[in-house]
């Protein structure tokens, strides 16, 4: 939680200095399954493991939302394994896509919900690298996607473990209000969702 601003002439005490660093190791980036990070002087750089590359193919066991690709006349046709973000499956989920084979793609399920529950899903390729939910005022977005997988010519890169996706909601950042209304509290809570 980010602290609260300090006020002119207010002593800066431990627990403040704490809570400020509390706060910027919660944004830190932590290695995980199938990837790690570094840190240089031009910033934080991502790696994915060529270890993750799809389970299934090693194991010859589909996991849930593990993704296909296979070359067509007309590009490449891929297609997604059975899975679930929160007990739903995605609408289209027995779809293949047809994309091209050039360039690096995105696959993401892209959800609906109510701010507190997942209502919709559905599952598309991307061109852009997608852009991760952003925190909205007292209520979690009513739309988000969670990338899957990455796919560049016909590797495939998963982003998530063997396992269905569960999404919850979380708090994000508190912000002081402008303007103070008696019986309210003093800032804006932020909510996103969380994987």
């Amino acid at each position: 939680m980010i602290p609260k601003r300090v006020q002119k002439n207010q002593p800066i005490t431990a627990d403040l200095l704490n809570n400020i660093i509390e706060s910027i190791r919660e944004c830190q980036i932590q290695s995980g399954t199938g990837y790690s990070f570094s840190r240089t002087a031009g910033g934080t750089v991502l790696s994915i493991s060529q270890a993750q590359k799809q389970k299934a193919v090693t194991t010859g066991q589909a996991c849930p939302f593990d993704v296909s690709v296979s070359v067509t006349a007309s590009g490449q046709d891929v297609g997604l394994a059975l899975g679930t973000i929160n007990g739903l499956m995605p609408s289209n989920n027995f779809d293949k896509i047809n994309t091209s084979t050039s360039g690096k793609k995105y696959v993401v399920i892209n959800c609906e919900s109510n701010g507190k529950n997942v209502v919709s899903a559905s599952w598309a390729i991307q061109n852009d690298i997608p852009v991760p939910p952003l925190a909205t005022i007292d209520v979690a977005p009513t739309t988000f996607g969670v990338l899957v997988a990455a796919i560049s010519g016909s590797d495939v890169y998963k982003t998530i473990p063997c396992s269905n996706i569960t999404a919850r909601v979380g708090p994000s950042i508190q912000e002081d209000r402008n303007t103070y209304v008696a019986g309210q509290r003093n800032y804006n809570q932020y909510y996103q969702w969380l994987f």
